[in-house]
């Protein structure tokens, strides 16, 4: 059984696997930690409750026990620094752009292996008067294909996309790469979509829930 997205065992599990990156959701806390966690609330007494509704210490004592305990931003670059391969964020918390950015600079992690995305175009501009060094992404899922234009292409200020990977096209990943932005294709699990984005795309990275498939297509 694969464990939780964005978990600690989630993201060992892909090193195992000899995945070349990870990806992680950040979020914060009530006291400002950045942690990492695919949704922005947790079940408490049969409620929802949202991460910046609680401390880290309170969320850690209530999810030591259950398959996904809280874990931190810190924690998870911990091991992608430890395993020498990249990091993707997947900026969830307008509003938090400074934290990120500190967290990013007092980690010391390489920028060249490190990628924020998810960001709006507010938190974007933000995030690069904060530090121009960060790498930053433009995303799009998998319902946002017409906002695919000429005028998208020619306009994105970012290092990279992560776009669904059924977005992306040959003749758009050319588009980009003619621009030096790199081209992820996200939530890529069947071995023909794999194929595809490799082979007629030639992206820079794969996205998915099977680094095992991707190494074995």
């Amino acid at each position: 059984m694969c464990p939780p997205g964005s978990t600690m065992a989630s993201l060992r599990k892909a090193v195992e696997l000899k995945a070349s990156g990870l990806m992680v959701d950040v979020r914060r806390t009530r006291d400002d930690i950045l942690v990492i966690d695919h949704d922005a609330v947790r079940m408490v007494d049969d409620r929802e409750v949202p991460l910046h509704a609680k401390s880290l210490s309170e969320w850690r004592a209530r999810t030591a026990d259950t398959d996904s305990p809280m874990a931190t931003l810190a924690e998870a670059m911990s091991i992608a620094a430890s395993a020498k391969i990249g990091l993707i964020l997947d900026f969830r918390e307008s509003g938090t752009e400074a934290l990120l950015a500190r967290a990013i600079r007092g980690s010391g992690f390489p920028l060249d292996s490190i990628l924020v995305t998810g960001a709006d175009a507010t938190s974007r501009v933000i995030l690069r008067g904060l530090d121009p060094r960060i790498p930053l992404g433009h995303t799009l899922g998998f319902g946002e294909g017409a906002r695919i234009n000429a005028k998208l292409l020619a306009d994105l200020d970012v290092d990279a996309v992560t776009w669904h990977h059924r977005l992306i096209t040959g003749p758009i990943a050319n588009i980009l790469h003619l621009r030096d932005i790199r081209v992820y294709g996200l939530h890529a699990d069947l071995a023909e979509d794999i194929r595809r984005l490799r082979d007629a795309c030639k992206v820079d990275g794969i996205i998915t829930s099977a680094p095992d498939l991707t190494r074995a297509v």
